[in-house]
C-alpha cells in the first residue's frame, strides 16, 4: 500500500513537472530577426587649401653696439687727472678728455727734441756755407775743364746735415705725439661701460684705462635654424624688434648682412640687424628682443595641422567614399602647430583631424565636421 502511494505521487510530481514545461513553453516568443548597424569611428576634417606662403622666421637676440673700445694707455705715467664722465654709464662726446697722465717727461723730451733739431738746422746752415765757399775755391784753383768730386764740393757733408735735421724734426713730432698721448680724449660720441684705472693710478703702455661704445648705431644678432635660412633675403629689408613681456615697446631695424658660417655649437645661421642708436627712445644694450624675419614668398603651399598626421610624413585623407588613407607628402618646414606641405595634397581634399588609436586603410568614418561646421549625415550614410 505504501509503496502504491510513493509510485502514484512521484507521477503526479512528474506530471506536474511536464505540463509546467508546456506552459512555459507556449509562453516563449521567438526573436525577431535583426540587422544592427555597423559602429563607425566618428572625425572631424578640414578641407585643404594651396595658396601663396610669406614665410615669416621667428627669431629672438640680445641688442648690442657696433662699437666698443678697450682704451689702453700709449705712454707710461701717473694718472693726474680723470674726467666726471669717465664712469659706468657715462655719457661723452667726441674729442672730450676723459682721463690724462703726468705729461712732465713728455714736455721735457719735446723742449729737448726742438733744441736738437735747432743745432742740426745751424749744422746745416754752416754745412751749406762750406760748401758754396768750396765751389768758389775749386773754380778760382782748378785747371779748365777739370771736374770737382762730390768729396771736394762737400756733397756727403751736405746730405748728413740735411738727414741729421730730418731725424731731429721726426723725433720733435713724435714727443709732441707721446705728449698727445698723455691724454685719452673720446674718439666717437659715446657712453662708458667700465672705468678701469683712476686718479692716482701708475699705468704702463697697454694697460687697460676704460671700456666705452658709441651710441650712434646698435645691432642685434638673431640665429635662426640652418634649414629656415633658405627663406631668408637680406636686402635692406625693415623689420620690428619686440620687447617680450607684453610692455608693447617695439623698434624699427633694418636687416644688414649674415655673418656667413654655420654656428658649431647650435648649427645655426646669424642674421645681423641694426638700429638707430642716438634716438631718444633707443634700447639699451642688453636688451632682449624678438622679432619675425621676413623670407620669400613659396607658392602651392597647404598649411597641414599636426594632428592630421598619422606618421612624421604621412597625412590622413578622407575621400568621397568616407574612407581613410595615408598619404606621403613633402614637407617644407614645421611651425609651432601647423606643417607647411609643398606636394601631396590636392586643393579641396578633406584632411582627418581626430587622432585615431590605429589607422587602416581604407577604414570607413563617419565624418561629423568638416571646417569646424557640424555635419548632418543622411540616415542610410556612415
Amino acid at each position: 500500500m505504501k509503496r502504491s502511494f510513493r509510485l502514484a505521487i512521484a507521477g503526479a510530481i512528474l506530471l506536474a513537472g511536464f505540463a509546467m514545461f508546456a506552459i512555459l513553453a507556449g509562453l516563449r516568443s521567438t526573436p525577431l530577426p535583426s540587422n544592427p548597424p555597423k559602429p563607425f569611428q566618428e572625425v572631424e576634417t578640414i578641407t585643404a587649401r594651396k595658396g601663396d606662403l610669406a614665410v615669416t622666421i621667428a627669431a629672438q637676440g640680445v641688442v648690442e653696439p657696433v662699437t666698443v673700445t678697450r682704451a689702453a694707455a700709449e705712454v707710461d705715467g701717473l694718472v693726474v687727472a680723470v674726467s666726471p664722465q669717465l664712469e659706468a654709464g657715462g655719457v661723452f662726446q667726441k674729442g672730450d678728455v676723459l682721463l690724462e697722465i703726468d705729461p712732465s717727461d713728455y714736455e721735457a723730451a719735446i723742449a729737448q727734441a726742438k733744441s736738437t733739431l735747432s743745432d742740426a738746422k745751424l749744422a746745416l746752415a754752416e754745412e751749406e756755407m762750406r760748401a758754396r765757399q768750396a765751389e768758389r775755391d775749386w773754380n778760382r784753383l782748378a785747371t779748365p775743364g777739370q771736374t770737382p768730386s762730390d768729396l771736394v764740393r762737400r756733397l756727403p757733408q751736405l746730405e748728413a746735415a740735411k738727414a741729421r735735421v730730418e731725424a731731429a724734426t721726426a723725433a720733435l713730432a713724435r714727443a709732441e705725439k707721446e705728449l698727445e698721448r698723455t691724454k685719452l680724449r673720446a674718439p666717437y660720441e659715446g657712453r662708458v661701460r667700465a672705468k678701469l684705472a683712476d686718479l692716482g693710478s701708475r699705468v704702463g703702455r697697454g694697460e687697460p684705462l676704460a671700456e666705452f661704445y658709441a651710441t650712434d648705431r646698435f645691432e642685434v644678432r638673431l640665429p635662426v635654424p640652418r634649414q629656415d635660412a633658405a627663406f631668408l633675403e637680406i636686402d635692406g629689408r625693415e623689420i620690428e624688434l619686440r620687447e617680450p613681456g607684453g610692455r608693447g615697446r617695439t623698434w624699427r631695424a633694418t636687416l644688414h648682412r649674415t655673418e656667413g658660417e654655420i654656428r658649431r655649437d647650435d648649427r645655426t645661421i646669424v642674421v645681423v640687424a641694426r638700429l638707430d642708436g642716438a634716438s631718444p627712445d633707443a634700447p639699451l644694450p642688453g636688451q632682449f628682443v624678438e622679432t619675425g624675419l621676413p623670407g620669400r614668398i613659396v607658392p602651392g603651399i597647404v598649411r597641414v595641422p599636426r594632428r592630421a598626421f598619422a606618421t612624421s610624413d604621412r597625412v590622413m585623407v578622407v575621400g568621397d567614399g568616407h574612407t581613410v588613407t595615408t598619404r606621403p607628402v613633402e614637407i617644407l618646414r614645421t611651425e609651432r602647430d601647423e606643417v607647411l606641405v609643398s606636394s601631396g595634397i590636392e586643393d579641396g581634399e578633406q584632411l582627418c583631424v581626430t587622432a585615431l588609436a590605429a589607422v587602416i586603410e581604407g577604414m570607413e568614418v563617419k565624418v561629423v565636421s568638416r571646417d569646424g561646421v557640424p555635419v548632418a549625415a543622411p540616415p542610410d550614410a556612415p
